[in-house]
Parts: C-alpha cells; structure tokens; sequence
C-alpha cells in the first residue's frame, strides 16, 4: 500500500512539474522576447534633403543588422552619418546616441526612424533631437542670469553710451518710475567690443548675452556680464545712479583685486572682473543719465514685454521672447525697437538638443547662433527697426527679411519664413494695445 502511495504521489509531482513547466513555457511563448518585434522592418524619417530609409533585423528582440535603404542627402555629409549605425546596433537602439558633428540633421534621421522600430511591449516613445557631442565641452562653474524680467515693464527712458578706453562702446538704459522720478525700475548696461578688437570675433559685438562671458570667465574666472548684473541689481533696489569719488583711489592698485581702493569710486569693492568698464563707461553714463532726470527729463516712454515660448503641449522650449519699444510722447512716434529671443539660463531648460550650446546668450547677441531662415536674426530684426521708426506700421512685416519662402539660391540666395515673426506679432499686439490705452503712440494699421 505504501509502494503504491509513493508511486502515486510520485506521478503526481511529475504532472505538477509538467504542469509548471507548460505555464513557464506558455508565459515565455505570449510575453516580449526582448527589447524589438523580431523580423526584417523598414523604418524611415526625414534627414536634410530626404526621407532615410532604414532596413533592420531584429531577432531575439535584438538588432542584428541595419542597412540603408534609400536616401537623397548630401552624399560626404551621409557617410559620416552612417557611422552611427554600428554604435545603435551595440546599443540596440537610439538611446543616449550623440548626432555626428557636420550631419547633425542627418544624423537625427536615422536616430528617428530607429525610434520607431516596432517595439515588443507596443509602446512608441516620443523622439527627441540629440545635437553633437563637442569635444572639448566642459562643465562651466560660474553662475549668472540673463532672464528678462516677464510681462510688462514702462516708465520714462534715460539712454546714454559713448566710446571709452581704446575705443570700447558702452551704453546705458534707465528706466524710471514715470510718477516718482527717483524710482529707478530698470537698468542695463551693455558693451561692444572695440573695432580693432584683437580677437576678430568679438569685434564690434555685444558682450552681454553672447559668447564673450564664457570666454573671459575661462581666463579670468569671472564673467564680464556678471559685474553689470551686480550694478544694475544695486542700482534698482537702492535708486542709485551715482556714486562718490574714492579720496584714497590709487591705479596702481587696479589689478588686485582684495584692495578696496584699487577703484577709482566708492562702494564698488563688489565689482570684479569688469571694473574697467564699470568705472569707465558704465557709471559715467548713469551721472548723466541722473543729471538729465534731475533736470530736464525726457519725452521718452519705454514698453517691454517679455514671455517664455511654449511648445504645442504648453511646455517651456527654454527660449524667452522679448520685445521693447521706445516711443516719443511729443510726436507719438516709435523711435526704438528692439527685439530678441534669449536662450535659458541652464542646458537643461532648453528642449532643443541643438540649442543647448546657446545658454545664457540671445539670438540676436549670440555670435554663433545658426538662424534656420537662412539669414542673420541680427539681419532680421534690425530691418524690422528701421522699418518701423521710418514710419512703417509694426504690423505690416511682409516685405521684411524671412517673412516667407522667397529668393533664388543660385542667383542671390534665399530664405525661408522664420517662426520668430509670429512671437514677434504677438508681443508687439500687446504692446501696441498698451501704448495705445496710455495715448502715447500713433496708430499701426493691422492691413
């Protein structure tokens, strides 16, 4: 009887363990085998010029093999992109995979249409553009913001700049406050690199929210835009546009930067790494300003309107749109326009892989920003000044730079409708219904 029991249980624990085994099987046979759907796909994106046609074998959820199919890129330009095939099939796909430098765009094609490979769970995870990975880029330590201030800002406007030391070119803005004078709102302070400028490439430029600030913060620690920010920071919280003569000032002092009177002004042992233009332009220019406030003030009315960009789900892109018009109250002319996108503080802020580079710098400043319209933003917005202090209306763009596709690339090059016109015509809408509510302006036909 016992024989028979153990024989028994031992037929039962054999159709238990058959049982197990054809549950694992089963499991094994409907649940994902790996990562892709195993077979022979032909996936494709958009590169530069064409679609790119990607043939991929899958096997064990795997990517075995990608051949190019078909593409009409830029054959030199291709090959290099190419050389991302064999580093996404040791991936086994796109992720974390840099574009090659020189076919950035190509190199988003195939990284693209690798992202849409069937996948075995049946997800389809959204793409994001990747730029490409520069060599020598190294984690930049100093900190400082460029952010415009959002929304609206208007009172009386102060301008002043003359050139200083070898032929610098400072200006000052100032902004008060247009019912209590003494209230200074706004202030900014720029600088041009001097036009014999030894680096060629910052001559003439704008070093505020461009390259200049991460060059000099490598060789000298600080960056040159940091100084101002500090002054203007002072200069609106305490209304403070001038400032006392240092008695014990001593130049032979200027380069050290621990002794307080290696400046030439009082209370300004804050400043560093821009002293030569805060004690030579910056605070020159804002004596004068104040001496034309306490005196015979201005007819000039200034307008900003500064908001982020969102994209189509609501999310910040990391770039901030803003526009400035500078109005004449006397004859309700715009005399000043100036219009500018900037670029977030932080990489991380900016959705668009390629944009990343241009932190902490504008479009319209920036000496290496790459305006998809195919001609200079600068280009851009300052045919849109002269247009509009010519008499032109801020509403009637169409026969601006990049307003449309228009040119022949053969005969005279041509340029594509820039997105940028839209944000503009949006914060102009605003302005524009401001300056009219405050009576200032003239009226701008909308055609």
């Amino acid at each position: 009887m016992g024989e028979t029991v153990n024989h028994f249980n031992r037929i039962k624990l054999c159709l238990v363990s058959s049982a197990v085994a054809l549950a694992v099987a089963g499991c094994s046979a409907t649940a994902p085998a790996g990562k892709y759907v195993d077979g022979t796909h032909d996936v494709s994106a958009r590169g530069k010029k064409s679609d790119i046609v990607l043939t991929v074998v899958v096997e064990q959820g795997k990517i075995q093999q990608i051949k190019t199919k078909s593409h009409n890129e830029t054959e030199s330009l291709f090959l290099n992109a190419e050389r991302l095939l064999p580093q996404i099939v040791a991936n086994n796909g796109h992720e974390g995979i840099d574009a090659v430098s020189g076919a950035t765009i190509s190199s988003n094609g195939i990284l693209r249409a690798i992202n849409d490979l069937p996948r075995a769970d049946g997800s389809q995870p959204e793409f994001q553009t990747v730029a490409a990975k520069q060599a020598d880029e190294e984690e930049f330590k100093l900190k400082w913001s460029i952010q415009p201030q959002l929304g609206l800002i208007k009172g009386d406007y102060y301008y002043e700049e003359a050139r200083f030391r070898q032929g610098h070119m400072g200006s000052m803005a100032v902004v008060v406050d247009s019912n209590n004078p003494s209230d200074v709102i706004f202030a900014e302070f720029n600088e041009d690199g001097r036009p014999n400028y030894y680096t060629r490439l910052y001559q003439n430029v704008p070093k505020r929210m461009s390259e200049y600030n991460f060059s000099m913060g490598k060789k000298k620690g600080t960056a040159w835009v940091q100084s101002s920010l500090t002054m203007e920071r002072l200069m609106v919280e305490e209304d403070k546009l001038t400032f006392e003569l240092n008695p014990d000032w001593d130049p032979k002092l200027a380069n050290k930067l621990k002794e307080p009177n290696r400046l030439k002004y009082q209370d300004l042992d804050i400043v560093a790494g821009a002293s030569n233009s805060i004690q030579q332009s910056m605070v020159p220019l804002t004596a004068k300003i104040h001496s034309r406030i306490t005196g015979e003030g201005t007819t000039l009315k200034f307008y900003q309107q500064a908001e982020k960009l969102l994209d189509e789900k609501g999310k910040w892109t990391g770039l901030t749109a803003m526009l400035r018009f500078v109005v004449d109250t006397n004859t309700q002319q715009i005399v000043d326009v100036y219009y500018d996108e900037i670029f977030a503080d932080e990489k991380a802020q900016i959705t668009d892989a390629s944009l990343k580079k241009f932190y902490r710098q504008s479009k319209y400043q920036s000496i290496g920003y790459e305006e998809p319209a195919r001609i200079g933003f600068n280009v851009m917005f300052d045919a849109l000044e002269a247009h509009i202090v010519e008499g032109g209306s801020m509403f009637d763009i169409n026969d601006l730079p990049a307003t449309g596709d228009t040119g022949s690339y053969a005969a005279t090059g041509f340029t594509k409708l820039s997105t940028s016109w839209a944000n503009y015509l949006k914060l102009a809408d605003t302005l524009y219904q401001q300056m009219r509510a405050d009576g200032v302006v003239a009226e701008h036909s909308k055609g």
